[in-house]
């Protein structure tokens, strides 16, 4: 079986650098991008599709030719609590003793009233978990930092966060066989 993950297409967020929101829709100026997707994902046979609770997850199914989805919330981008929908530059400067602490505990800190990054991986891997005991193909649309949590449900070693990348529109695929978890390929572009 596989599990493939597709991060949304392109937002305003992402171009203007800010911390996404619920509401957070597609930029149709970046719709192009899942032209590429579409075409990767020829090359799998997929049962069932979920997506994450937030709208940009689901308006790139849909673009994407997948109307019957489930969602499924802990697909959801890590929540970034009050930064939520301000400018990554503003919140930089306007909460440095925030990101001191962060880099001391990068992996537990959560932003303030959000998520940590282990709190996403402990999310993404329950999700993985359930969902690799079936013996289906699974597309997962999901978020940047979400997908690259599912990562290290197979990857232990936490120091290797800084080596991956998950750009808009790109496959992430895991093959699941004999009980084995195998990353495939990551940010297929």
């Amino acid at each position: 079986m596989k599990i493939i993950f597709v991060r949304h297409g392109l937002t305003m967020a992402n171009i203007e650098k800010k911390y996404s929101t619920p509401e957070t829709k597609l930029e149709e100026s970046g719709l192009y991008i899942l032209d590429k997707t579409k075409e990767h994902l020829k090359n799998y046979e997929i049962d069932e599709v979920y997506t994450s609770g937030l709208i940009r997850s689901q308006e790139t199914a849909k673009i994407l030719g997948f109307d019957k989805y489930l969602v499924d919330e802990r697909l959801n981008e890590m929540d970034f609590g009050d930064f939520k929908g301000k400018s990554i530059f503003e919140v930089r400067e306007d909460y440095k003793n925030f990101f001191e602490q962060e880099k001391e505990a990068y992996f537990d800190l959560s932003y303030p009233n959000g998520e940590s990054r282990r709190d996403v991986i402990k999310r993404l891997s329950s999700f993985l978990d359930e969902k690799s005991n079936n013996d289906k193909n699974i597309l997962c649309i999901s978020h940047g930092i979400a997908i690259r949590s599912s990562l290290f449900w197979i990857l232990k070693d936490l120091s290797n966060w800084q080596s991956f990348w998950i750009d808009n529109g790109s496959l992430t695929v895991y093959n699941i066989k004999d009980n084995k978890k195998l990353i495939e390929s990551v940010n297929i572009i």
